[in-house]
C-alpha cells in the first residue's frame, strides 16, 4: 500500500531540490497549485499521467516518487501512532504485522470503524495482543463482538 503521507514528502523535496516553488511545478503539470498542494500534505496523490511526468521533471522513477523502493524501518510515535503516515497505511501494515505496536496502548487512537477492523483480525487470529490487557479498554459492544474468541482462550488458559 502505498502511503500518500511518504509519497507527499518526497514530492515536496524533490520539488525543492529542483529549485522549483509550487506554482512552477503545477504549471509544469498543467495541474493547479492547490492540487500540488494536496499532494505534498499527503491528502492525495497524482495521477498515473502526472507520476510519469513527474519522474521526466525529477529524472528519478516513479516507483521512487510513491516510495516503492524504501526499504526504511516505519518510525512510529506509540502517542500518536499516525503522525507523519496516512491512517490507512499503517492499518494495514498492523493487519499485515509489518508494524509493531501495542494495540491497547494504541485503541483510542484507532477510530470506530478502524478498532472494529482491528478486533476482527484479533478475533480471527492474524493480529496478537494481550487480551487481558485489551478487555478492559473495549466498549461492552466491541468486548461482545469478541466474547466467543475471549472466552476460549479464557478456558485454554484453565
Amino acid at each position: 500500500m502505498v502511503d500518500f503521507v511518504r509519497v507527499g514528502m518526497k514530492i515536496a523535496d524533490l520539488r525543492r531540490k529542483h529549485n522549483l516553488s509550487q506554482d512552477n511545478l503545477a504549471d509544469q503539470l498543467f495541474v493547479t497549485r492547490q492540487a500540488l498542494s494536496k499532494w505534498e500534505n499527503g491528502v492525495s496523490i497524482p495521477s498515473i499521467d502526472t507520476l510519469i511526468d513527474l519522474s521526466k521533471i525529477f529524472k528519478v522513477s516513479f516507483e521512487e516518487i510513491l516510495c516503492l523502493n524504501d526499504n526504511e524501518e516505519i518510525i512510529i510515535n506509540e502517542e500518536d501512532i499516525f503522525s507523519g503516515h496516512e491512517r490507512r497505511y499503517i492499518i494495514s501494515k498492523i493487519i499485515a504485522n509489518e508494524l509493531n505496536v501495542n494495540i491497547p496502548n494504541c485503541l483510542y487512537q484507532f477510530s470506530p470503524a478502524e478498532r472494529m477492523l482491528i478486533l476482527k483480525n484479533i478475533k480471527e487470529g492474524i493480529i496478537k495482543c494481550d487480551l487481558n490487557e485489551l478487555m478492559v479498554k473495549l466498549t461492552i459492544s466491541e468486548e461482545k463482538f469478541l466474547g466467543g474468541k475471549v472466552y476460549e482462550i479464557e478456558k485454554s488458559y484453565n
